[in-house]
């Protein structure tokens, strides 16, 4: 492609585009849970050393593959040693979120460390990530209305990581966070989803706007078919250094230009608000085509 036609497509918005990565690097979400129930790939963090994902690649090597691929955002849920956070955040303004982990097992400090990350990090928390599905917790339990009053009040979106199929069934079903949304219009509900999630989902997905779907990688032509890609965020859930991170990317990319523009980005800006890019210099969004 010569350097005319690269610009004319740039001009009308069909070039690669930014993305947003709504879930860059999955950090235990279960903060204080005991080590047996912790994902026996979590290595201890050493002494010296900054503290790395459970599969050894630590937020430098993210920020390094984030330019090699082009990505403008990512959110990552935090680390319990939050010093690498902070610091790369500082040196790289607009580049990385942080996604306060909640600690569903013990509802009242989970609460307060979800606090505390917010008082620590002003900025840089966009939002919360649980587990609680996997867990076999229903999420309407009375026990965590506290944590959704208090993300409504302070505009934070929650993130649910489904359940598999083994794994709590009925907590992570479609219809306990579909319920969920409609009690609590003003929370924006996201649900990290297995492959099982995505028919059932689709019906509540329509009716409720504030419910939406996080997918790892490319979603299925099913969903993007069905939504337009309107309810549909994209998340590497990168793991470490691999070359799967790029391709998913690259897929993306290869999406016609609507789908493209909201998976990439669009969706995660009404989920999480304009707050994510407007620290971005790496962010241009382009035009429709006319």
């Amino acid at each position: 492609m010569t350097h005319r036609v690269s610009c004319l497509r740039a001009r009308l918005g069909l070039g690669p585009g930014p993305i947003v990565d709504a879930h860059a690097c999955d950090f235990p979400a279960q903060p204080g849970i005991s080590g047996a129930a912790r994902d026996v790939r979590e290595p201890p963090v050493t002494a010296g050393r900054p503290p790395e994902t459970p599969w050894g690649a630590s937020l430098s090597d993210l920020i390094e593959d984030m330019d090699r691929a082009g990505v403008a955002v990512s959110l990552v849920v935090l680390p319990e040693h939050t010093g690498e956070f902070r610091r790369l955040a500082g040196e790289h303004p607009g580049r990385l979120f942080g996604l306060a982990p909640y600690d569903s097992l013990s509802p009242l400090r989970g609460l307060e460390r979800v606090r505390a990350s917010c008082s620590d990090h002003p900025g840089l928390i966009v939002g919360v990530a649980t587990a609680m599905p996997r867990f076999g917790q229903d999420p309407r339990l009375r026990d965590f209305v506290p944590l959704y009053e208090y993300c409504m009040g302070q505009g934070l979106p929650v993130q649910f990581h489904g359940a598999d199929a083994q794994e709590g069934e009925e907590a992570g079903r479609p219809m306990a966070l579909a319920v969920l949304a409609k009690i609590y219009p003003r929370l924006n509900v996201i649900c990290r989803s297995s492959a099982s999630w995505h028919g059932e989902a689709l019906t509540f997905l329509h009716r409720l706007p504030n419910l939406f779907l996080q997918v790892n990688g490319l979603p299925p032509n099913t969903l993007l078919r069905a939504t337009g890609g309107r309810k549909l965020l994209f998340a590497s859930h990168r793991r470490g250094r691999e070359a799967k991170y790029f391709e998913q990317l690259d897929a993306v990319r290869r999406l016609p230009w609507r789908l493209r523009q909201h998976v990439g980005w669009r969706t995660a800006v009404r989920v999480y608000g304009p707050r994510i890019l407007s620290g971005s210099s790496r962010f241009h969004p382009q035009p429709s085509p006319r």
